[in-house]
């Protein structure tokens, strides 16, 4: 589910650390592997590991058969014991489910537990199958992509059970009360008419029975294809839609009623970027030793590291306050490490400069392999000079997956303006410290 994909990370690491004190077992059939804790200290035991693998392979299978979707060659499902937590459930975006549970009890039927696990893992997988040809995705408001995922979890339960019944979960049980007979009645529901989650799934069902199921995949593939305007992203999404609908006024009525609920905007600063050549002989202070208010390096952190974060599904903010009028960024100092395969992905990330409200006056992009594997460091990243506003916030974004991304670390101290998201959606505060991202740049001539 999209909100949890901010904490995926740390989840992993969690992973990773238990695996290396030998506290986990795994569970592999077909195209799912499960980890989970074999049971200790009130964890799932092994019959319900196989049943979560073979309630995901059986849902793969109909995402390629019903849809014809490009699914992950291998899912991989995290179990995470959590006593004191509540059962959630999320996944990376691209290959990887995490599964949290405080008991036994949660993986009891629905009727008992309260907690839908056949659709749960559908409705991952739905994120997952979309993601996956459109990677990036920051014009799908929330709505939209919860929508798609609730549409495509209900759609996949009834093939799950038409394929392997009700004993394909370890207390066997009618798990169809997941599937299109909920989203059914919450369509018919009058008193839903305010969610625009179920909205959305209706949305989505809409467009599926107009088009056709195995008509979608392409078009997500197209849409991940096409350069959408952040500012504007309908036109090019309409274009493309109404392209392989051959003109269909049916479709042109449907995304009129789609894209308010589906689309967002990020409107650009009304701040004019201006760009010009670095002052000659300018060298901006560096490194982390260099003093917080440095002249041509705005830094809250006080360079030691606290902690490391990797966020998906949104990114690292800092705010700054210029000294003086027409300062201009040449330069973003990030402090942090690239994790993942040693073949660096040959993805590109973006750093953006915002304004105080958070909205772009300019997008910089560069390659992943600029952040080495191993210990973190200080990375510069030289930008075309760029006069800031007074107040300004600087952005960055990895998309990250559990298998590629960038650890940014924070210090302990919280004295400054950090925050989490994406440009347009800048108002969560970082809670734990201060991003370790600075901004370097030279004063007016």
């Amino acid at each position: 589910m999209r909100n949890g994909l901010a904490v995926f990370l740390l989840a992993y690491v969690w992973f990773v650390a238990a695996v290396a004190r030998g506290e986990t077992a795994t569970f592999t059939r077909d195209h799912v592997t499960v980890n989970y804790d074999g049971g200790i200290d009130g964890g799932i035991d092994r019959k319900h590991a196989e049943a979560l693998a073979r309630v995901t392979n059986a849902a793969r299978r109909a995402a390629v058969e019903r849809f014809g979707f490009d699914v992950p060659q291998r899912i991989t499902i995290d179990v995470r014991h959590e006593p004191n937590g509540k059962a959630r459930l999320w996944t990376d975006g691209a290959d990887r489910f995490t599964l949290v549970v405080t008991s036994p009890d949660d993986l009891a039927p629905p009727a008992t537990s309260g907690v839908f696990h056949v659709y749960g893992m559908c409705h991952e997988l739905g994120h997952v199958v979309m993601y996956r040809p459109i990677p990036r995705h920051d014009w799908l408001t929330g709505d939209g992509a919860e929508g798609w995922a609730h549409y495509f979890g209900a759609r996949v339960v009834d093939d799950v059970y038409a394929s392997e019944g009700p004993e394909v979960w370890a207390t066997p049980y009618d798990y169809r009360a997941g599937g299109m007979r909920r989203l059914e009645s919450q369509l018919g529901n009058a008193d839903r008419a305010g969610d625009k989650t179920v909205v959305a799934a209706g949305l989505w069902k809409e467009l599926a029975e107009t088009i056709g199921e195995k008509r979608l995949a392409p078009l997500f593939a197209s849409w991940g294809k096409v350069q959408v305007d952040a500012a504007d992203p309908s036109a090019a999404l309409r274009r493309v839609l109404l392209e392989m609908s051959g003109e269909s006024p049916a479709i042109a009525k449907w995304w009129d009623r789609a894209e308010p609920v589906m689309v967002q905007k990020r409107p650009r600063s009304t701040f004019l970027a201006a760009t010009r050549p670095a002052a000659p002989g300018t060298r901006p202070a560096s490194g982390p030793a260099a003093a917080k208010g440095a002249t041509n390096e705005l830094a809250h952190d006080d360079g030691k590291s606290a902690g490391k974060s990797s966020v998906a599904g949104g990114g690292h903010a800092v705010a700054f306050e210029a000294p003086g009028d027409n300062f201009t960024l040449t330069a973003v100092k990030i402090y942090g490490s690239r994790y993942g395969a040693p073949q660096p992905p040959a993805d590109d990330f973006n750093v953006w400069l915002c304004d105080a409200d958070g909205k772009t006056i300019k997008e910089f992009t560069f390659p992943y392999k600029v952040f080495l594997r191993g210990d973190p460091r200080w990375v510069t990243l030289k930008t075309e000079p760029t006069v800031v506003p007074k107040q300004f916030i600087v952005c960055v974004g990895f998309n990250p997956t559990a298998t590629k991304g960038v650890f940014v670390h924070f210090d302990a101290a919280h004295d400054g303006d950090s925050r989490s998201g994406l440009p347009g959606g800048l108002g969560d505060a970082f809670g734990k410290g201060d991003w370790m991202i600075r901004a370097v740049g030279v004063p007016a001539d």
